[in-house]
């Protein structure tokens, strides 16, 4: 029996590709109609790669510079200068400081709070992810204490670790959580290896690997999405 659901938080709670998208737009020529989304998933996967590999002898600013001219390689798209970079880091950060949770959470969470235990796993610096918990107003579901940070777990999405800790401080067995992501390799599998169930919401529309480890349910717009959790909480969405 379910009896916690924990999310995720980039691209699961709100759109993280939009703001990302338009810090491109002033520095980078492509048409309209060009679809970012490799380049921004490759931006995601090689930001911690890269922060664990040069942080320790390069300056944050070359960090800056050699994830995100490594994430428009992705697409095969032009390498920026340094000061072009720079101008999209800024870019970017303003806009996360505006980040809506996805339309129809805030109805779902409002369902689950009373009657599961919700929590948060995501990797990243913890004052960091802490802000945009607290920009999406999650304080009003989630108790601090059952957010957990890779800086603050010692241990990073994928490793099973973090999700392990995670049941210790819900003080519930691995097959009485589920957990909500957006990514595969990161959030699906890693739940699963964890002996956890798992949401998949897949709305960049992804393929799953062959022969790997399957969702318990996937989703493919935030609207599946609120309904699934919905349906969880025996709310049935009309």
């Amino acid at each position: 029996m379910i009896k916690a659901v924990v999310f995720d938080v980039d691209d699961t709670l709100y759109d993280q590709k939009a703001p990302f998208v338009a810090a491109l737009a002033p520095i980078i020529q492509v048409p309209t109609s060009f679809d970012l989304t490799r380049t921004f998933q490759a931006y995601r996967r090689q930001s911690g790669q890269l922060a664990k590999q040069f942080m320790s002898r390069r300056t944050a600013e070359e960090w800056t510079v050699t994830r995100l001219n490594t994430a428009l390689h992705a697409q095969d798209l032009p390498p920026v200068t340094p000061e072009a970079a720079l101008a999209f880091q800024d870019a970017y950060a303003q806009g996360l400081q505006d980040i809506k949770l996805f339309p129809g959470l805030a109805t779902a969470l409002d369902q689950l709070k009373d009657q599961y235990q919700l929590g948060i796993i995501t990797n990243g610096k913890t004052d960091y992810q802490l802000a945009k918990v607290m920009r999406l107003q999650m304080h009003r579901w989630i108790e601090r204490d059952t957010i957990l940070t890779s800086e603050e777990a010692g241990v990073a999405k994928p490793d099973p670790q973090i999700f392990t800790m995670m049941n210790r401080r819900l003080n519930l067995r691995a097959s009485e959580t589920v957990y909500v992501g957006d990514c595969y390799s990161l959030d699906i599998r890693a739940a699963k290896k964890a002996g956890w169930q798992a949401f998949w919401f897949n709305h960049r529309n992804f393929e799953m690997p062959d022969g790997d480890w399957t969702p318990d349910q996937t989703v493919e717009d935030p609207t599946e999405l609120q309904n699934l959790l919905l349906a969880l909480s025996g709310v049935m969405q009309l």
